[in-house]
């Protein structure tokens, strides 16, 4: 996984999953840079990493969420349990250090 700019050109946002794990553990971990991005929720923090595959994921931490972790995100709505797949290959981290994740997706 390789951390990538904020203004990497990405698709609509889909929260897919949360990650039981905390901005400074990611930042230590894996290089990524969070940066200030628009919510209308709430002030948000994001960054973005392309995996070994060429998808890019994003990391987000929304400011007044009061359940702990961080969101994962997709831009290309694919099926959530391949995407969280993918980022869990890529980076080590186990299904343990997922919190929720997206049902699949209503093929019918």
């Amino acid at each position: 996984m390789e951390p990538v700019d904020i203004d990497t050109p990405r698709g609509a946002p889909e929260v897919f999953a949360k990650l039981t794990l905390e901005r400074p553990d990611l930042e230590h971990r894996f290089g990524l840079r969070f940066t200030p991005v628009l919510n209308d929720i709430s002030p948000t923090v994001m960054a973005l990493a392309r995996l070994s595959t060429g998808t890019v994921v994003g990391f987000a931490k929304v400011q007044l969420d009061p359940s702990p972790g961080i969101e994962l995100v997709q831009f290309d709505r694919r099926e959530p349990r391949d995407t969280l797949t993918e980022v869990l290959d890529d980076t080590g981290l186990t299904p343990a250090q997922v919190s929720w994740l997206l049902p699949p997706r209503d093929v019918s």
